[in-house]
C-alpha cells in the first residue's frame, strides 16, 4: 500500500498569481493617473506583468519557475517603488514582507535565508541613500492607491499563510492516518504470523524457514525432525548444505529460486543425519518484505512412492527395458526351434538383415548360424547352466561371411513358452586388433636401444598400413636424428635433419597428434627430399619427457590421402608411448654413463674441497683458542689486578662494574670453550665401537655430585645400556644432557635424574632417555632447544651459553641418530636420543 502525498502547490500559486495580476493591473493606471510622479506606476506595472507571466507558466506546466519568479519580481518592484516614491516609508516597503512570506512558504530554506538577507541589505542601502538625501523629496499624501497597495499585500500574505497552515494540517492528518494504517498492518501481520506458526508446527510435511540473506536455517517443524533425523536445536543457525545429497542440485535450485522467487515440486536427493539418501519433492517461496526476507520450503519424501512406481514400471516394461539394454543388440528366440520372436535392431545377429526379415524365421533357416552343430552346442550349455556369459562362436553376416561373435543369453518364460533372451556382439575387429597387438608385443619383447626402435617401426608400418614410419630424437642443437626408418617394409639408414619447414616442427610444438589427411606434399615440399616418399598424408606424435619437454617424434606417412580412424589414433598412442619409454630409458642410460665417466674426477675434486675446508676449520679453531683467548686472559688478569690495587678506594658502584667485567670475561671464556667443543665434535674421524652408556652416565653423575657436594643428588641409571658409537663423543653428549638435568633441578628439594632405554620407540632404532623433575620448559619454544646460543631460561635464572644441546645435536647427527625433547613448566623435561640403528647393534 503506497502512502498518500500532500496536494501540489500549483493551486494556491495560481490563486495568488491571479489576485496579484488583477490588482496590479487595476493599480497601475490608477497610480499613473493620480500621481504627479509617473515613475511610481512602474512598480505595479512590473508586478502585473510578473503575475500574468506566472499564470502563463502555470498553464504551460513550469511550476518550479513560478515561485522564484514571483518573489524576485516583488523584490524588484519594492525597490522600484521606494526609489520612485523617494522614501522607504512608502507602501512599497510592505512588499518586502510579502516577498519574505512567499519565499518561506513556496521556496526551500536556503532560498528563504537568501531572500531575508537580500531584503535586509536592500532596505539598509535604500535607508542610507534616503538619509544622504539622494532621493527626490517624497510626498506623503495618502489616497486610494496606498490603501489598495496595503490591502492587496495583506490579502496575498493572508492567502500564503492560510496555504501554509492548510499544508501543515494536511501533513499532520497524513501522519495520523499512516500511524493508524501501520497499527492495523502490524495487528494483521501478528494474526497472520500466529496462523502461519500453527500451520508450520502442525504440518505433516517437513518445513524449513531460512533467511534469504545468508541461507541460515531459522526454524524447522517437528515433521522435519522426524524426516531428517536432526533435532531443531542441531540445525538452527546452520546452513542447509547438510540436507542436500548432491551440492550441484542445491546450486541449481537456489539459482532458480532467486531468479523467479519461487520453485515448485522440484525433484532432489535429500540427506538424512545417518548418511542415507532419499528422493524428495521440494517447494520454496521467497517473501517480498525487504526487512525480513524469508524462504519457506516444504519437503515431501517420495522414496516409498518412487520405489512402488519403479517396481511397477519394471514389471510392466521388463521386455522393453531389456531391448533398451545398450550398447548390445538383443533378440528373443524360441528355445525349441530357434524361431525369432523379436529383435531390437536390424543388424542384431545378421549384420544387416532387416528386423522384419528376421521376425518369424528360424535362426537356422535365415542362415544366422554356420551349422546346426554351432547352435546345438550353444543351446546345450544354455540348458545346463540356465545362462551363458561371453560365449564365443561364429555366425554369418549379410554377405554370408563367417564373423566372430560373443553371446550373452538367459532363459526366460513368455506365456508358458521357454525362450532365450540373447545379446550378440561382433568381435571380429576386436580379435583382429588383439592379434595385431600381440604380434607387435612379441616382435618388440626383449629388444632395447636401436634394435627396439627398428622393431617398432617395422611393426608400426603394417599396423598403420603406412608407407613410411620414422622414430626420431630431438638433439640439443634442435636438429632431429632418426633412430629407425622403415619405408615400404625395408629399414633405411639413419640421418640427421633440421625440422624447419617440415611437419615435424609443428609436431614438436603440440601435445596431441599432428594430422594432415592430405596435401602434406603441397604444404611441405622439402619433406619429400628427406624421406624419399611423395607423401600425401602425415600423422605425427611428439615424444615428451616427464616434465613435458619434447625429446623426439614418431611419424607415419602415406602416399595416398587417408581418413584417420579411432583405431589408428589408438595405435599411434601405443607406439608413441613405447617409443617414449625406451627413448627416456636410453637417455637416462647415456646420462648414467656420462656421470660414471666423470664420477672419479668429481670425487677427487670434492675430497680436495673437504680437505681444504677442514684445514680452514682447524685454522679457525687455532685462531679462537689462541688469538681470542690470549687478549681475553689479559683483560681478565689486568682487571683482577686493578681490582686488587684499588681495593678500599672504590665505591660500591665501581666495584660492581669491575665484578661485571670479570663475570663477562669468564662468560666469554666459557663461550669460546663451548664453541671449540662444538667445532671439535663436527670434525675428526669417529672411532665406532660398542660403548657402555650406563657406565659413562654413572661416571658423569659421580663427577656432578663431586662438583656439588652440598646438594643431595639422586639418580637412577638402567644397567646394560650399550650402543655402537664413538665413546668420546658419547661422553660429551651425556656430560651435557646429565649436566643440564643437574642444573635445572637445582631448586628441587628432592631432585631425581633418570636414564634408560625407551620402550615405545622405533623398533628399528634403539633409543635412550634422560629425564629429570626440574623446572621443565614450555613446548611452544621447543624449536629453539638445539640451536646454538638459544636459551629458554635467562642468565639470571640459570647459568649457561646455549651451546650444550647444540653440541649434543651435532653428536647425534654424526651418528645418524635422532634427538627430541619434551617438557612442561614445573614438571621436568625428558630428552630422547638414538646414536645408531638397531642393525648396528647386531
Amino acid at each position: 500500500m503506497s502512502s498518500p502525498t500532500l496536494e501540489p502547490t500549483s493551486n494556491p500559486l495560481r490563486a495568488i498569481g491571479l489576485l496579484v495580476a488583477i490588482a496590479a493591473t487595476i493599480l497601475a493606471p490608477l497610480v499613473y493617473l493620480s500621481s504627479s510622479n509617473l515613475s511610481e506606476a512602474i512598480a505595479p506595472t512590473l508586478i502585473a506583468l510578473s503575475a500574468w507571466t506566472v499564470l502563463l507558466l502555470l498553464r504551460r506546466g513550469y511550476q518550479q519557475l513560478v515561485a522564484p519568479l514571483l518573489v524576485t519580481a516583488v523584490l524588484i518592484a519594492a525597490v522600484i517603488g521606494i526609489v520612485a516614491f523617494g522614501s522607504v516609508r512608502t507602501a512599497a516597503s510592505f512588499l518586502f514582507v510579502a516577498a519574505v512570506a512567499g519565499a518561506g512558504i513556496f521556496l526551500p530554506r536556503r532560498a528563504l535565508f537568501l531572500t531575508v538577507a537580500l531584503s535586509v541589505v536592500i532596505l539598509g542601502v535604500l535607508t542610507w541613500m534616503e538619509w544622504k538625501g539622494w532621493f527626490r523629496t517624497a510626498t506623503f499624501k495618502v489616497g486610494f492607491t496606498v490603501w489598495l497597495t496595503y490591502a492587496m499585500t495583506m490579502v496575498v500574505v493572508a492567502i500564503m499563510v492560510y496555504h501554509s497552515r492548510t499544508r501543515a494540517q494536511q501533513a499532520l492528518d497524513l501522519q495520523s492516518r499512516e500511524l493508524e494504517r501501520r497499527i492495523r498492518s502490524e495487528q494483521e501481520r501478528d494474526q497472520s504470523l500466529e496462523r502461519f506458526t500453527r500451520i508450520f508446527r502442525n504440518s505433516p510435511s517437513p518445513m524449513i524457514a531460512q533467511s534469504a540473506r545468508n541461507g541460515l536455517i531459522l526454524d524447522v517443524n517437528p515433521a522435519f525432525e522426524r524426516c531428517y533425523g536432526r533435532s531443531r536445536e542441531d540445525v538452527l543457525g546452520c546452513s542447509d548444505e547438510m540436507l542436500w545429497a548432491e551440492p550441484e542440485q542445491r546450486a541449481r535450485y537456489l539459482e532458480q529460486l532467486f531468479a523467479s522467487r519461487r520453485a515448485d515440486q522440484t525433484l532432489v536427493k535429500g540427506l538424512r543425519v545417518d548418511g542415507s539418501r532419499f528422493d524428495a519433492l521440494i517447494t520454496s517461496e521467497m517473501g517480498d518484505d525487504p526487512q525480513d526476507r524469508l524462504i519457506i520450503t516444504t519437503v515431501t519424501d517420495i522414496t516409498e512412492q518412487n520405489a512402488t512406481l519403479e517396481r511397477l514400471r519394471r514389471s510392466e516394461e521388463r521386455f522393453a527395458k531389456a531391448f533398451n539394454f545398450s550398447p548390445m543388440n538383443l533378440a528373443i528366440t524360441r528355445l525349441s526351434d530357434g524361431l525369432i520372436l523379436e529383435v531390437n535392431r536390424a543388424g542384431v545377429i545378421s549384420e544387416g538383415m532387416s528386423a522384419n526379415y528376421l521376425r518369424g524365421r528360424s535362426t537356422l533357416d535365415s542362415g544366422v548360424w554356420l551349422t546346426p552343430a554351432h547352435r546345438q552346442a550353444y543351446v546345450d550349455q544354455l540348458k545346463r547352466d540356465g545362462r551363458v556369459l561371453a560365449y564365443e562362436s561364429q555366425m554369418r553376416n549379410r554377405d554370408g561371411k563367417p564373423v566372430d561373435v560373443r553371446l550373452w543369453a538367459v532363459l526366460i518364460d513368455i506365456e508358458g513358452e521357454e525362450c532365450i533372451l540373447s545379446s550378440t556382439v561382433n568381435v571380429s575387429e576386436e580379435k583382429r586388433r588383439e592379434a595385431l597387438l600381440l604380434s607387435v608385443a612379441r616382435g618388440m619383447t626383449g629388444e632395447v636401444g636401436e634394435a627396439f626402435f627398428d622393431a617398432l617401426v617395422r611393426h608400426a608400418a603394417p599396423a598403420l598400413k603406412a608407407d613410411l614410419v620414422v622414430v626420431s630424437e630431438l638433439l640439443p642443437d634442435q636438429l632431429v636424428q632418426t633412430l629407425a626408418v622403415c619405408r615400404d617394409g625395408s629399414s633405411l639408414p639413419n640421418f640427421t635433419y633440421s625440422p624447419q619447414d617440415t611437419p615435424c616442427n609443428e609436431t614438436l610444438s603440440r601435445y596431441d597428434l599432428c594430422v594432415y589427411e592430405q596435401g602434406v606434399d603441397t604444404a611441405f615440399p622439402a619433406e619429400r627430399s628427406r624421406t624419399g616418399v611423395h607423401a600425401s598424408a602425415y600423422v605425427g606424435q611428439s615424444l615428451r619427457d616427464q616434465d613435458g619437454t619434447a625429446i623426439g617424434v614418431l611419424k607415419a606417412m602415406w602416399r595416398q590421402p587417408i581418413t584417420l580412424t579411432a583405431e589408428m589414433r589408438a595405435l599411434m598412442s601405443i607406439f608413441a608411448s613405447r617409443a617414449t619409454a625406451e627413448l627416456m630409458r636410453l637417455r637416462r642410460e647415456r646420462e648414467i654413463q656420462q656421470l660414471n665417466a666423470t664420477l672419479e674426477q668429481r670425487v677427487l675434486s670434492r675430497t680436495a674441497e673437504l680437505q681444504k675446508l677442514n684445514a680452514e676449520l682447524d685454522s679457525f679453531a687455532y685462531s679462537v683458542s689462541h688469538d681470542l683467548k690470549s687478549p681475553l686472559r689479559a683483560i681478565d688478569g689486568f682487571t683482577s689486578l686493578l681490582s686488587e690495587q684499588l681495593q678500599g678506594r672504590l665505591t660500591a658502584d665501581e666495584e660492581q662494574l669491575l665484578d661485571r667485567v670479570l663475570a663477562s670475561t669468564h662468560r666469554m671464556s666459557t663461550l669460546i670453550a663451548d664453541m671449540l667443543a662444538l667445532a671439535r665434535v663436527s670434525q675428526g674421524k669417529m672411532a665406532l665401537g660398542m660403548a657402555n652408556l650406563s657406565e659413562i652416565a654413572e661416571q658423569v653423575m659421580q663427577a656432578e655430585q663431586a662438583k656439588h657436594p652440598d646438594r643431595p643428588l639422586a639418580w637412577r641409571i638402567e644397567p646394560g645400556l650399550v650402543s655402537v658409537c664413538d665413546a668420546r663423543l658419547a661422553r660429551i653428549a651425556l656430560d651435557n644432557l646429565l649436566g643440564n638435568a643437574v642444573k635445572y633441578t637445582r631448586d628441587q628439594p628432592q631432585p631425581l635424574i633418570e636414564m634408560g632405554r625407551c620402550k615405545d620407540g622405533d623398533p628399528d632404532r634403539t633409543s635412550f632417555f634422560v629425564r629429570d623433575n626440574g623446572v621443565g620448559f614450555n613446548m611452544a619454544y621447543a624449536d629453539k632447544l638445539f640451536k646454538p646460543f638459544q636459551r629458554l631460561h635467562g642468565p639470571s635464572e640459570f647459568e649457561g651459553t646455549g651451546i650444550g644441546l647444540a653440541t649434543v645435536r651435532r653428536i647425534v647427527d654424526r651418528h645418524g641418530g635422532q634427538i627430541q625433547g619434551v617438557g612442561k613448566p614445573g614438571e621436568g623435561a625428558e630428552f630422547r636420543f638414538s646414536l645408531t640403528s638397531a642393525s648396528a647393534h647386531r
